[in-house]
């Protein structure tokens, strides 16, 4: 357990006491299980559209050239300004400001299943 209360007056709040001793991987895993980014995406026509567990909607294209792709990592160092930059293109700055409300860790998560949708295409055998 990594908190309790200790009991304090009757017109007190109660003190909580963390416990760091007995803090273990399981504890952990449990915890970080309990907030875990929540996303989903679906594919539509060469777009990918992402909701977030609080209903917003973002979308990105998935139709990149190589100067795109090349423009995109020269100027930004990580996978979240990248997806940031390019749900600008498809959405705008209304996009941009649905996705810049939302918890970094499901950002970056949504960033995540983006690249590898994106992965997924480049390696996918085209029909004859």
């Amino acid at each position: 357990m990594a908190a309790r209360t200790k009991p304090t007056t009757a017109d007190a709040t109660p003190e909580v006491v963390y416990d760091f001793d007995g803090w273990t991987e399981e504890d952990e895993s449990k915890a970080i299980a309990a907030i875990a980014p929540e996303v989903k995406y679906i594919i539509v026509e060469r777009s990918f559209v992402g909701k977030f567990f609080d209903g917003t909607i973002v979308k990105a294209t998935l139709a990149l050239s190589l100067d795109d792709v090349d423009a995109l990592q020269a100027e930004y160092g990580n996978e979240i300004d990248q997806f940031r930059s390019l749900i600008q293109v498809v959405g705008g700055d209304e996009n941009v400001k649905a996705l810049s409300k939302q918890d970094i860790s499901d950002v970056a998560q949504m960033a995540m299943k983006y690249f590898e949708v994106l992965q997924r295409i480049q390696g996918a055998t085209r029909p004859e």
